[in-house]
């Protein structure tokens, strides 16, 4: 089972990756640089909603115009150095190796209230695995919420499937028909069963702390149902010497026809990360 540890100050990045790898989700608390990203994220938002009053925005707009915003925002934030930056700053003091990391992209998710304002950058993605679509084991995501939290606007985790499989839709879902459009497949592969939501764990960490968890663990979106926007940033890291090891947590049940490999860049030089290995459902790594 799964085990959910704070963490105060920077690990020895090995011990890291090992404690991921293993289903452990980790919050790193109070990182100095993550807590002025939330900053620097804010007034973004600010600016881009032209309110002080970012997380009710969408009271204050009719759908389109949010939406239009919203995709605005995204974009900048997507392509923002200061941003970037920061983030690694923030990776870094917490004990990250950037010397042996690559990322996919840094990425401004928004969870306004309801269905209402659901759009293609707003949706709520449901439960799903990130490595059934990357099928790259070795990968390691992190997430921060912009402004303060409840159980109600987070990440749910689902810890009794770590090792447990789970029938999904990865085996008919292809990278390469979804970045060329000619798949009518959703944006992440799905359970192809009922989930048994009884180990259900919603973290609820401050602006300023940093979750660390295994691209392999089933987890999904909470429905935001609080009257207040969620807006979280989140990134996808690789330990490049990992992955050409075959180190990484265990691949219990994905079954995607390609590894996806070329969604990371080293941090530092942008240079893709080598071709991995295709890690079969019932392997360890």
């Amino acid at each position: 089972m799964s085990v959910l540890r704070v963490v105060s100050g920077a690990t020895e990045d090995e011990a890291r990756r090992g404690s991921v790898y293993s289903g452990d989700l980790l919050v790193f608390e109070k990182v100095p640089p993550m807590a002025e990203l939330c900053a620097y994220a804010d007034a973004l938002i600010r600016a881009a909603f032209e309110t002080d009053n970012p997380v009710r925005a969408q009271f204050e707009l009719d759908r389109d115009e949010y939406l239009s915003r919203v995709e605005t925002l995204q974009k900048r934030f997507r392509k923002d150095d200061t941003a970037k930056e920061l983030f690694l700053a923030a990776l870094g003091h917490v004990g990250v190796d950037l010397r042996r990391t690559s990322w996919d992209w840094l990425y401004l998710r928004v969870s306004p209230h309801g269905d209402e304002y659901a759009g293609r950058r707003t949706a709520k993605l449901g439960f799903h695995r990130d490595t059934w679509s990357s099928n790259v084991y070795a990968q390691t995501n992190w997430w921060a919420p912009i402004y303060p939290i409840t159980a109600g606007r987070t990440v749910a985790f689902y810890p009794a499937y770590w090792d447990e499989p789970i029938e999904n839709t990865s085996r008919g879902w292809d990278l390469e028909e979804i970045r060329a459009g000619t798949s009518s497949a959703p944006v992440v592969p799905e359970p192809a069963e009922t989930v048994d939501t009884a180990s259900e764990l919603r973290p609820v960490i401050e602006p300023g702390d940093l979750l660390c968890f295994s691209g392999a663990h089933l987890h999904a979106s909470v429905p935001n149902t609080t009257g207040v926007a969620r807006f979280s940033v989140e990134v996808r890291t690789v330990d490049a010497g990992d992955a050409a090891d075959g180190r990484g947590a265990p691949n219990v049940d994905g079954e995607a026809p390609r590894v996806a490999s070329g969604w990371f860049r080293h941090v530092e030089d942008g240079a893709t990360l080598p071709e991995i290995s295709h890690v079969r459902p019932g392997s360890a790594v």
